[in-house]
């Protein structure tokens, strides 16, 4: 049975990822946040929000092969506009401070 999470979009949010089993088979929340927000750090150009989010997801699958998942390595990732002017802020730094808030509720797909 699929595993269905629930979480609250605002203004607030910075985006959402989808990775398959292969991506979080080698990777936590906290390895992936830490890649994503790396580049920043690193002085990646924020000119145009869609290249960024193909490096992001480029990043993330060759960081998953590189730590050997031998599975599929697919991943979505959607940003927001605050994740483009969270990039885009020169005094806006990352952390990683607590896990992810899990609003989890299973569901059962075979009845809908």
């Amino acid at each position: 049975m699929p595993c269905v999470n629930f979480i609250k979009i605002d203004e607030k949010s910075d985006f959402i990822l989808l990775g398959c089993d292969g991506i979080y088979d080698r990777l936590d929340n906290e390895k992936i946040l830490n890649k994503i927000w790396s580049l920043k750090k690193k002085g990646t150009p924020i000119n145009d929000i869609h290249k960024l989010c193909a490096t992001i997801t480029d990043a993330i699958i060759k960081f998953s092969m590189k730590k050997d998942s031998v599975d599929n390595v697919s991943v979505i990732f959607i940003a927001f506009n605050n994740f483009e002017n969270k990039m885009k802020d020169p005094d806006f730094e990352y952390h990683y401070q607590t896990k992810c808030q899990d609003y989890q509720e299973n569901i059962d797909l075979s009845e809908m």
